[in-house]
């Protein structure tokens, strides 16, 4: 039989870890810093816990040089959910602006009341014609993303803004030109995936036309980077949103971690309502997919697998 020495890995799937860090945590299973517990029976509520989550999210700070002007959430169901995620939660920002827009244009005042279904008309009609979701289709990982926010949102509020298979005889293998793209106006965020590992495609830089200019009009972008995040540095201030599994990179299966500007969270913008989005025909999404509900609780709303 092969010793690990023996092994050179290739998986696509969970990352070969070195065998100094599986040692450690082997030993930390049955017994983390001499508490009599292992690290797995600890509980996810005490000090200990929140001790290497919060080690966790001040190294990932510094190797990624994440300034603070961005939260680190840790977060469960790997990049599959956080499709959902993006969708539930920055439709939900895109929502409360066009509301605070919408009172602006009316002439309504903090403290002034406006009738209820007047607002509801106005955000209705602004879902109905403006609510666009971007996504650049250059491969496998990110057509899923676009399918997943089509069955929660609606085709109708999908854009193809790009689709690799148009420039490479229908298939993926190419990203298009970016003279190309047809991004939308003030999209709720344009979404790609920085490695598609089963296409074998990746973007070599952070895309110009995508490049923030400053201003209010600059675009939300959402990047899966779950197969190549910490393999080279990355223009953090240029997303809105990054996520990650930490299966390939970072660790072992379990943790999906999101580093998203705290601009989308409280106090900056405050989620609508449930009751406003069910008046608007729009999707309620899981609490324990809430950005605003993980950051707020530390990444510690639910158990958290804090073995990683």
């Amino acid at each position: 039989m092969p010793s690990r020495e023996d092994i050179t890995y290739f998986g696509a799937g969970p990352a070969s870890l070195p065998t100094d860090v599986l040692k450690t945590a082997a030993s930390a299973l049955v017994d983390y810093n001499d508490t009599g517990l292992g690290l797995a029976e600890h509980s996810h509520r005490s000090e200990l816990a929140t001790g290497i989550v919060n080690t966790a999210k001040a190294d990932l700070a510094k190797y990624l040089d994440i300034p603070d002007s961005y939260e680190i959430l840790f977060m469960q169901g790997g990049g599959s959910a956080e499709f959902s995620a993006t969708v539930y939660n920055l439709v939900g920002v895109w929502v409360e602006r066009r509301k605070q827009k919408i009172l602006s244009e009316l002439g309504i005042k903090e403290g002034q009341q406006i009738p209820e279904d007047d607002l509801i008309r106005e955000l209705h009609k602004t879902v109905d014609v403006e609510l666009k979701m971007d996504y650049l289709f250059t491969g496998s990982w990110s057509l899923k993303a676009s399918q997943e926010a089509a069955r929660l949102m609606g085709a109708e509020h999908v854009n193809v803004a790009a689709d690799a298979r148009k420039a490479n005889d229908g298939k993926f293998g190419k990203i298009p030109e970016e003279s190309s793209w047809k991004l939308s106006k003030n999209a709720a965020m344009v979404y790609y995936c920085d490695n598609e590992t089963v296409d074998g495609v990746e973007f070599p830089a952070f895309p110009k036309v995508l490049e923030p200019k400053g201003g209010a009009d600059d675009p939300i972008v959402v990047a899966d980077m779950s197969s190549n995040i910490l393999s080279r540095r990355i223009p953090i201030q240029n997303f809105s949103a990054i996520f990650f599994g930490a299966q390939k990179n970072l660790g072992s299966t379990g943790i999906t971690v999101v580093i998203i500007k705290k601009d989308l969270l409280p106090p900056k913008v405050a989620a609508p309502a449930p009751s406003l989005l069910r008046k608007l025909g729009l999707p309620i999404g899981p609490i324990v997919l809430a950005y605003e509900t993980i950051a707020k609780n530390n990444s510690l709303y639910n158990t958290l697998s804090i073995f990683e």
